[in-house]
């Protein structure tokens, strides 16, 4: 049998494996060789008839790849989603805190990205890449034809060892234009620090002490990598020997990550209790609770959340509210509470990332937002204090922030200052201030602040 007519005979073959554990009378392998039998039959008659020569192969990934995510389209599921081998990769890696690329943060504006640091020995730090430089052009090509997912995800980032052009624009204003730059960067591996400070110093590391006079620390974690925890507890411990007597821990923007690292940052929080359960139509019931070893000292706490908070970061919130370890700020949570296995496919190097549970927090409320539910209805995490954001104290609230994850250029350390954030941040400049309210009626002794639980 010649070698294409054997790739799509195993076409058929991959997409009966994906069926075989529904319903006999549907999944039947009779019946789905009859269904994709068209499939097949496509594909002849483009060899037959095309007016140019096919590649075959390449109609084979795209048989299996379109073909795929559509059956899943069907499934009406926005998380249930196909990886091919390479997105697969990608994954796999970014969810462990690494990923490959030139190892910039960027900005998106309406001239291109604005780079707003760059990871220390990263391709982009190498080849003198600098905060505030304007990436104009990836490989030729104008950012303003590409979206930023395609523009970060698909272009700036790729395999190890392979490269990127980019354009840069240095030292732009209204006043005078900047100098154009070309550089030719080899794509590296990457690795995400998940936690951030409130602001910079000389040297481009984080600052977490927010009120040093109040003893306010402060922790934003962008994502559950599975390295979260145990540096989330290194800065915090930290905290705690400069004095540190209350905590602001931010998730806002934090769209989740792995399941086990949200159990391992509440349970750095909690001594005993169930964190999140998860239970699902063919799942059995699963549980996961604290544990007394390892947990820190029993500080005030703030949880920052706003509508983009979702998944992990809602179990974190909603676990630590209903044990009143900690009162949540900001806006309701955005209600992703489903969990998803990534089921490798043998076939093609790829998964299929399908919906099989949801999270339930230790009251008994299901995270997620179903279809159909409404404000009223119970999902998600209500924040113990409401404090909503108009347009444009969410445009200063993006500015300052977006000042604040740039590197000091210049040696200088004070990019934005602890009062000029708090100025533009009206949900950080509340629950500080809730904080230094709850210090005075009941200070925290300095043994509670260093002293770790047995």
């Amino acid at each position: 049998m010649p070698k294409r007519n054997l790739a799509w005979v195993l076409i058929v073959v991959a997409v009966a494996l994906i069926l075989w554990q529904l319903p006999q009378q549907i999944a039947g392998r009779d019946s789905v060789l009859r269904a994709f039998g068209p499939l097949v039959d496509a594909r002849a008659q483009i060899h037959r008839r095309y007016v140019t020569d096919i590649n075959d192969d390449k109609l084979s990934r795209a048989a299996i790849d379109e073909g795929i995510r559509a059956m899943l389209r069907q499934l009406n599921d926005p998380y249930a989603v196909y990886l091919n081998a390479e997105e697969f990769r990608r994954f796999h890696d970014r969810t462990h805190g690494k990923y490959a690329g030139i190892g910039v943060e960027v900005w998106t504006t309406e001239y291109g990205l604005e780079v707003l640091s760059r990871e220390t020995g990263s391709p982009a730090d190498i080849e003198g890449i600098l905060p505030e430089d304007l990436i104009t052009h990836i490989d030729g090509e104008p950012i303003a034809k590409l979206s930023a997912f395609e523009a970060v995800n698909n272009r700036l980032n790729g395999a190890a060892g392979t490269t990127v052009s980019i354009r840069v624009i240095r030292g732009n204003s209204a006043s005078a234009p900047g100098a154009i730059l070309e550089f030719k960067l080899t794509r590296a591996e990457i690795e995400i620090d998940p936690v951030r400070g409130w602001g910079r110093d000389a040297t481009g590391g984080w600052r977490y002490l927010l009120d040093p006079g109040n003893g306010v620390g402060y922790i934003r974690l962008v994502k559950f990598t599975d390295q979260a925890p145990q540096r989330m507890t290194d800065e915090i411990e930290r905290m705690l020997h400069q004095g540190m007597k209350a905590l602001i821990l931010d998730l806002r923007e934090n769209g989740g990550g792995l399941l086990d690292t949200a159990w391992g940052v509440a349970d750095r929080f909690l001594d005993s209790g169930i964190i999140v359960t998860t239970k699902g139509r063919r799942s059995a019931e699963q549980q996961w609770y604290a544990n007394m070893e390892g947990t820190l000292p029993n500080f005030p706490m703030v949880i920052l959340v706003n509508g983009a908070t979702a998944s992990a970061s809602e179990i974190v919130a909603g676990s630590l509210q209903d044990h009143k370890r900690a009162v949540v700020f900001g806006e309701r949570t955005f209600g992703k509470g489903s969990v998803q296995e990534l089921i490798p496919l043998a076939s093609n190097g790829g998964a299929i990332k399908l919906t099989t549970r949801y999270y339930y927090l230790p009251s008994g409320v299901c995270i997620h937002r179903q279809p159909g539910m409404t404000a009223d209805d119970a999902w998600g995490v209500r924040p113990t204090h409401l404090v909503k954001l108009n347009p444009a104290e969410r445009s200063e609230w993006m500015r300052a922030w977006r000042d604040v994850a740039r590197e000091p250029t210049n040696g200088d350390a004070d990019v934005v200052t602890s009062s000029e954030l708090l100025a533009m941040d009206k949900q950080l400049r509340e629950s500080t201030q809730y904080l230094i309210e709850q210090l005075e009626k009941s200070p925290v002794s300095a043994e509670t602040r260093t002293t770790m639980a047995p």
